[in-house]
């Protein structure tokens, strides 16, 4: 018996050490563009080479940008509240996946190091690192998106029609090691109602509910870790070499713009 609750013992201790030390969460509060005040949640995975930021804006809307930093693909999925009285679901989801450069947020390892001193400080980011506009012209067909990153497949598995990226981030992704081209096309279908983009209107500029437009989805994360910080030093008192150590963090504040058509006005959906 004190054998069991031993062996029992050793597995709960290793089953907190491994989880504690392989993901780490850090809540803060941080200050939108608009001066709301919002919660977010940033954890980091080692060992899946992943960051999940999470937050809910003031409308209850959620965010959630996950990065897969081994394959370079962000997924920013969108979950927003319907109106039931307008006979809308309860929530429908929208999933937007791009590539990513590795050094636009720090690593999973240096995020895990990542300690709040002050939880109840509220965050302004440093640098505005301003809009990106993103187009979309293809859907993801989560049965094969393993090619482009295990964790779409989760975090869009209630979005079977709302999964999006476009042909840019295709090729892309066909850069990165272990990524192939013909995979990768396999996983996607174009975005095609016959009409040119260039004929479209904003959904917004149309008053027809059944007209075929253009819909844009504003998604901004107003605080996020974007690179290290490094200070230089003398190694010693007499000593005139300077090596560098790091001190802290850089923090931004970004925005992405993703446009993609629709084939009726009522089918977009927006943050409002």
């Amino acid at each position: 018996m004190i054998k069991i609750l031993n062996l029992n013992f050793y597995v709960i201790y290793y089953f907190i050490f491994y989880y504690s030390y392989n993901i780490s969460c850090l809540v803060i509060n941080v200050k939108n563009q608009n001066g709301g005040i919002v919660k977010e949640t940033i954890s980091a995975n080692i060992t899946d080479d992943t960051i999940t930021l999470e937050l809910q804006l003031l409308d209850s809307t959620l965010i959630t940008q996950h990065i897969d930093f081994t394959k370079e693909v962000q997924i920013v999925q969108v979950l927003l509240l319907g109106e039931e009285e307008r006979g809308q679901k309860p929530y429908q989801i929208l999933c937007f996946v791009n590539h990513i450069h590795a050094n636009e947020f720090i690593s999973p390892d240096a995020m895990a190091k990542l300690r709040q001193k002050n939880p109840g400080t509220v965050r302004v980011a440093e640098d505005n690192k301003g809009v990106f506009n993103v187009t979309i012209d293809m859907k993801i067909k989560l049965k094969d998106s393993i090619h482009i990153s295990q964790h779409v497949g989760s975090l869009c598995s209630e979005a079977p029609d709302t999964t999006f990226t476009s042909k840019v981030d295709i090729d892309k992704w066909a850069a990165v090691p272990g990524m192939y081209l013909g995979n990768l096309l396999q996983t996607v279908e174009y975005i095609n109602y016959k009409i040119p983009k260039s004929n479209l209107k904003l959904c917004r500029d149309t008053g027809k509910v059944w007209s075929h437009c253009l819909c844009t989805m504003e998604v901004s994360i107003p605080w996020y870790p974007c690179a290290l910080k490094f200070c230089k030093d003398h190694i010693g008192k007499k000593s005139t070499a300077v090596e560098s150590y790091r001190c802290g963090i850089q923090t931004c504040t970004k925005t992405m713009n993703f446009m993609y058509s629709v084939k009726h006005k009522q089918h977009c959906l927006s943050i409002e």
